[in-house]
């Protein structure tokens, strides 16, 4: 599982990788600079030996034999079976050498030559030897010399790792600001996003638009808040005054036909007056989801919808079958239920002729299947406050609202997420 990164790790993160680089770098720099070093000791060595082979010859060539000492470090040989036995074996078989021979912690470490000079017409081997560690660096050196390296080189690490860091900081930092910010301060509308003033201009520029933003939101807000509940407010007295002239008409004695149509009027009022006091309960819970209460919807409430929408079942010849499983625990209000079930009731109703309109009732789930055309020939905008509605009440309270085809029809299922856990 790849472990997920944020800007509060981004600076030590930043600093780990450039520490890591730092460590390759200085380790190559070490062995180059050690390299370099015994190279241009070797090379030293060779050019020393060089001039020593010309002043022993000339020795040579005055008369010496066998073994001389050219001076305190080269003894010189014309004669292979004078030289040390143990670097005759480096000598065998060849016309030509110069090396250094044996390793600087060993006494065998020595600079070694073969050549040949003529003498009187006669071609002479020579051979040298140079103690080229009493020269060169030794372990001691050595050692103190890497030191010295790699303390330069560590210093300059935590030189740079520490501006690194303050710079990498002084870079995120602002955006850790703004994220705590954004976290810890997401339903306070009135508080602005602050930010350090010798943040870079690009940090100053975000954090003016988050500003902008959080207020033009906070305005749109109040204002749909306003209109809503003013709205609900202004829409109760004339309902109200509906009401009560239905209900009085009524008692007075009416024609079949006066009956029926006060019937529609008292089912349609009552359908606004479910309508309205759903809106009140999402502006008042519109904030905050988990303020309003658990509760039951039980079968009494879903047999109370049923019949407040059984005009449209009736008229279109249709007949419901209820299957209440098992009671769902919701926090939305009885009219904000009635108004949801209710529009994908009448949906499924104008879908169906003379048909049947299944609805069963889960502990986590309300399902609505019909017998229409399905989706391909029917209207998915719904009707009235339409499916594009019901997805917006269902997203306040986290539900997942689905719409799709069955074998005869159409199938809408609420998933209830807040229902016990």
């Amino acid at each position: 599982m790849v472990q997920a990164v944020n800007s509060k790790t981004l600076t030590s993160r930043l600093a780990l990788f450039f520490t890591a680089i730092s460590v390759v770098i200085g380790a190559i720099i070490f062995a180059l600079v050690i390299g370099v070093l015994r190279w241009s000791e070797d090379r030293v060595g060779e050019r020393r030996i060089s001039i020593d082979r010309d002043a022993a010859i000339e020795r040579f060539l005055d008369g010496e034999q066998g073994a001389i000492q050219v001076d305190k470090l080269t003894v010189a040989y014309n004669d292979l079976s004078k030289v040390p036995v143990p670097y005759q074996e480096f000598l065998h078989n060849k016309e030509n050498f110069v090396g250094e021979v044996g390793d600087y912690l060993e006494p065998l470490s020595h600079m070694v030559y073969k050549g040949s000079y003529i003498d009187r017409g006669v071609k002479k081997p020579i051979v040298l030897l140079t103690l080229i560690d009493a020269v060169e660096f030794g372990a001691y050196e050595l050692f103190w010399a890497g030191f010295l390296i790699l303390g330069l080189v560590c210093l300059l690490m935590v030189t740079f790792g520490t501006l690194l860091h303050r710079l990498s900081k002084h870079l995120i930092q602002p955006l850790n600001e703004l994220s705590y910010q954004l976290e810890n301060k997401s339903g306070d509308v009135k508080s602005s996003f602050t930010i350090n003033e010798q943040a870079a201009q690009e940090f100053q520029l975000l954090t003016k638009y988050l500003n902008t933003y959080r207020s033009d939101l906070d305005k749109t807000l109040k204002r749909e808040q306003a209109f809503a509940r003013y709205a609900s407010h202004e829409l109760r007295t004339p309902l109200t005054i509906v009401t009560g002239a239905t209900k009085l008409l009524s008692k007075q004695e009416v024609t079949d036909f006066q009956s029926r149509q006060l019937v529609r009027i008292g089912d349609a009022t009552n359908q606004m007056i479910t309508m309205v006091d759903a809106l009140l309960s999402i502006i008042r819970y519109e904030k905050s989801v988990d303020s309003a209460p658990l509760r039951s919807f039980d079968k009494d409430e879903m047999m109370d919808i049923l019949a407040l929408n059984s005009q449209h079942a009736i008229s279109k010849n249709n007949r419901v079958c209820l299957e209440f499983i098992s009671e769902p625990q919701v926090r939305a209000t009885p009219a904000v239920m009635n108004m949801l079930i209710g529009n994908l009731l009448r949906n499924a109703y104008a879908a169906t002729q003379d048909g049947q309109v299944n609805v069963s009732v889960h502990s986590n789930q309300i399902e609505i299947r019909d017998n229409g055309s399905g989706l391909s020939k029917g209207n998915s905008e719904g009707h009235g406050l339409g499916l594009m509605i019901v997805e917006d009440l269902c997203q306040r309270y986290q539900w997942t609202f689905n719409l799709s085809d069955n074998d005869n029809g159409c199938t809408a299922t609420i998933k209830l997420s807040d229902s016990v856990t």
